[in-house]
Parts: structure tokens; sequence; C-alpha cells
């Protein structure tokens, strides 16, 4: 049985809000709307826009999950 090895996601400010990163590779970008709205994009795709900078965490990391 193979152990899953714990994945750190650092989180790095920004002008335009946060990016998530894995080591060197950024996996998701959190940017601040003009309406209070935060945008999640990955690989340069939005893939939700929500009303708290925590549920666009959530949306991001969610999505990095999926992708790995």
């Amino acid at each position: 049985m193979s152990k899953k090895k714990d994945t750190e996601i650092e989180i790095v400010e920004t002008d335009f809000g946060a990016t998530l990163k894995v080591g060197t590779k950024t996996v998701a970008e959190i940017t601040e709307e003009e309406a209070g709205s935060f945008s999640v994009a990955v690989n340069a795709k939005n893939i939700a826009t929500v009303n708290s900078f925590d549920a666009a965490l959530e949306e991001a990391i969610k999505a990095y999950n999926l992708s790995v």
C-alpha cells in the first residue's frame, strides 16, 4: 500500500489578489474584482467567481486536487 505524500500549498499575496503555488509551479490565481467578488483562474481559464476570498481559496484548492 502506498502512502500519500503531504503537499504544501503556498499562498503568495500579489497586487491583484493571490497566487497559489506548489513548489515553483503556479497552480491557481485569485483576483479581486471591482464589485468585491473574487475570480479563480487555473491555467489562465476562469473556473469560478465567488463572493469571498475563503470561497475562492476553497475552489482553487479543489481544482488543484482534482487535477493531480
